[in-house]
């Protein structure tokens, strides 16, 4: 009976689970898709949402500062705080060290950017070449 009543509940925590990763993934997919066709607030506001229900989600923070660099200039400390966030998370996210460069560039940190883009290559980014020349 006992082993009967854990199961029941483990049932539960998994199905209670469930909704809310289908809107964290909802709301991802839908913030990329604006995203890609300019709608940058509406993108920032889904993937924010993805934050409120999950504040470890490092590629929500990622997202959300690729949309906020977008909005440059006024986005690009916004989106500067994101990519660092996403960094935390994940230490290893090539992705998020190669965009931070184009953001640090923007708000004048060659050294930053240099930093950054050579991180990510060392992370295994293959496009980095050009911009570490550009650091040389």
């Amino acid at each position: 009976m006992k082993v009967l009543l854990c199961l029941l509940f483990v049932g539960f925590l998994f199905a209670s689970c469930t909704p809310k990763a289908k809107k964290i993934e909802a709301y991802l997919k839908d913030g990329i898709e604006k995203n890609m066709h300019g709608d940058y607030n509406k993108a920032i506001e889904d993937f924010s949402n993805v934050i409120d229900l999950d504040a470890d989600n490092y590629t929500a923070y990622y997202n959300r500062a690729n949309a906020k660099f977008n909005l440059k200039p006024r986005g690009a400390k916004g989106a500067l705080i994101d990519y660092n966030k996403a960094i935390e998370l994940k230490p290893d996210y090539a992705d998020a060290f190669y965009n931070r460069g184009f953001c640090r560039q923007y708000l004048d940190d060659q050294n930053g950017a240099c930093n950054d883009w050579d991180k990510a290559g060392a992370l295994g980014k293959s496009n980095v070449k050009d911009m570490l020349n550009y650091c040389r």
